[in-house]
Order: structure tokens, then sequence, then C-alpha cells
């Protein structure tokens, strides 16, 4: 009886879990355009620096931001690296394999918009495109979110040391990448899909997924993919 009622709170927590998830998603989806972008292009876009670089297949812009100023990224679909500089410059590189023959790169740059304490980064990038996107968030970056709506990113959470990061995908996949010493507190949540993890003694799990791991170092991450699959630390065996 017992084992029954056990199993019948673990589907409810199940049933619970991944309708926050996608309730996670759908809010950032009415927020940010990353989750529900359009066909078509937006007809405004960020404006280029002096120094930035920019063609059809390639971008590349590098702004100075305040200490201590938050960040927002959000894309619609591309292949995306998080890392970290080693000073207080936002970089951008975005690299399109198959490009349009009517845009440049910087068309898809939706908004670039700093102010001393805050960062919004949008990219309007089709999945067409093909596209691989690396943010190199300034070292001293104390609070940032990134949302994909779909494809794979990888999260250098051992560079960036940030106070409090918050990963949220749509449909694709997460690598993260960081020992116990990059965070305090990791919580991982997968509407549909897996967690594998690669720490020594670590165990895979399917289905919906919420995992919570301790770490040794300061700030908390939060890795939500509502259909897809994280992998912790592929290709090593210490612990995450």
């Amino acid at each position: 009886m017992m084992i029954l009622l056990r199993q019948k709170s673990m589907v409810l927590l199940y049933c619970v879990l991944f309708a926050g998830v996608l309730h996670t998603l759908n809010a950032s989806a009415e927020d940010h355009d990353s989750m529900s972008c359009p066909g078509t292009l937006p007809a405004t876009h960020a404006t280029l620096a002096d120094g930035d670089q920019n063609r059809a297949s390639h971008l590349q812009v590098s702004r100075k931001i305040d200490a201590g100023a938050e960040f927002d990224l959000d894309i619609c679909a591309a292949d995306v690296t998080l890392t970290a500089t080693t000073d207080n410059t936002l970089r951008v590189t975005v690299d399109i394999e198959n490009p349009s023959q009517q845009h440049t790169a910087a068309d898809y740059l939706q908004k670039l918009d700093i102010t001393t304490s805050h960062v919004k980064l949008q990219l309007h990038l089709f999945r067409p495109l093909h596209a691989k996107v690396t943010i190199e968030l300034p070292a001293a970056t104390p609070e940032f979110t990134a949302n994909l709506g779909r494809g794979d990113l990888t999260l250098t959470a051992d560079r960036i040391g940030g106070k409090r990061e918050t990963i949220n995908v749509g449909y694709g996949h997460v690598d993260f990448q960081g020992n116990a010493d990059a965070y305090e507190d990791l919580q991982v949540n997968v509407g549909l899909g897996s967690l594998h993890d690669h720490r020594k003694d670590g165990r895979s799990h399917r289905f919906i997924v919420a995992r919570s791991f301790e770490g040794t170092g300061r700030g908390s991450i939060t890795v939500n993919v509502g259909m897809g699959s994280v992998d912790l630390n592929p290709g090593q065996s210490k612990p995450i």
C-alpha cells in the first residue's frame, strides 16, 4: 500500500514539474522573442559601432560594460556557447553556415541595449541559417538569463562564475561544463527528455527530470529544457 501511494505521489510530482517547466518556458515566450520567433526579420535592428565586423556570414561586436551589469540574452535558433572574457568586455560572434544573399549578419541583431546596470541582447536567427553564436560575458557578471528557442547550448560555468545564472532552452540540448567549485547550487529541469551525468558514479535520468546538485563554489545555476537533453561535464569524470 505504501509503495503504491509513493508511486502515485511521484507521478503527481512529475506532472507538476512538467507543467512547471512548460509554464516557465511559456512565460519566457511572452516576455522574450527567443521562444516564438516569426519567420520574418524585425523592422529595426541594433546600430553597429566602429570596429564591429559585419559580413553576410559573420558578425562580431564588442562593447565595454560597467561592472555589475546584469544580462538578458534572447536567441531564436542557433548553436550557442556562453563563456567569459578576462575583462569588462562583452563580445558577441555570429557565424552563419547558410547566409542569405539579401542580408548581412547584422540584420539579425535585433537589439543590443546597454545601460550601466543592464544589457539586453536579441538575436533573431532562423533555423535554416545554421548559425553558431559565441557570447563572451564580462568576468564580473553577477547575474544573467539566456533564452534559446531551439538549438544546442554550451555553458562554460567554470569560467563565468555568476551569482545567479539561468538557462532556458525550448527545444534542444545543453552541455554543462564546470566542476563543483563553479557553483553552490545547480538545478537541472527537463520537461521531456534526459539528463546524462558524466561525473564519477553519475547516473542518467529520463522522461521528466528534476535534479539538484550541491557544489563548493558560489552562486546558483538553473538549467531548464522544455524538450531535449542535458549533459553534465561531457567527456570528464571529475565531480560536478
